[in-house]
């Protein structure tokens, strides 16, 4: 599987962190059905996915995408945080509803976005500058987490900053994702913590105002401990040398 990968020690930067940094692990996949499928299988149980299907209101079907979607709000409560549009892209010809998010599907979906659509909903950014999206430290009784991934599709022009909060009280650690993509992609992204997040914050920054993306199949939740892995590793082993004993 072909991937871009980018590892940053978050801590240590100003005086207000703490010694020992957290290891903070992203990785933006171009294989992005193997890699949601590898990803979320790894995760332990109680792990949340938003999918966005629950969140479609009335249909609005105009004269092309851009006056078509699903439903639209300035601002989505899901089960793994808050979605905001903090800043509307340029208004264009059509282009209606500027401020707003919108849930779309493969009837209403612009452009290279419809390579999400599996028969259900994605976020769509509208062209937006600058999306907001707020994590929760307990998503839906969940607890603490310590990794999420998400697919992103058409993110030509479309960078993310992120801010965690830790666990441990070390305060706010930043980063940035590397998207530098084309037009119709489709990625998978992960991010892993060495640590738990209590809550964070990821705004999505377009460099132009007439670019969109979209996202779906966010998923929040706990990695298993290094040494349960390993454990499970070798139970593996040890299973494959009994059954070739009994053979």
């Amino acid at each position: 599987m072909k991937f871009l990968a980018k590892t940053c020690l978050i801590g240590g930067f100003t005086a207000a962190f703490a010694t020992q940094a957290a290891a903070i692990n992203i990785t933006v996949h171009e294989d992005a059905a193997t890699a949601r499928t590898n990803y979320e299988s790894t995760l332990k149980s109680g792990a949340v996915i938003e999918d966005f299907n629950d969140l479609a209101g009335t249909r609005v079907m105009g004269d092309g995408p851009h006056e078509s979607w699903e439903g639209s709000s300035n601002a989505y409560d899901t089960d793994v945080g808050t979605f905001t549009l903090t800043d509307p892209g340029q208004p264009r010809s059509g282009n209606e509803n500027i401020d707003q998010l919108m849930i779309e599907s493969n009837a209403t979906g612009e452009f290279g976005r419809s390579v999400l659509a599996d028969d259900d909903l994605w976020l769509d950014s509208n062209d937006a500058e600058e999306v907001v999206w707020d994590l929760d430290g307990s998503l839906a009784g969940s607890g603490p987490f310590d990794s999420f991934g998400f697919q992103l599709a058409d993110a030509a022009d479309v960078s993310a900053d992120l801010t965690l909060n830790f666990a441990d009280g070390e305060g706010m650690a930043s980063t940035t994702i590397p998207f530098e993509l084309s037009n119709g992609n489709l990625r998978y992204v992960t991010l892993h913590s060495d640590r738990n997040i209590v809550g964070g914050q990821m705004t999505f920054n377009n460099s132009t105002v007439n670019d969109g993306w979209g996202i779906d199949n966010v998923t929040v939740g706990k990695l298993p401990e290094p040494g349960s892995l390993l454990l499970m590793g070798l139970g593996l082993l040890g299973l494959g040398a009994a059954r070739r004993r009994t053979q």
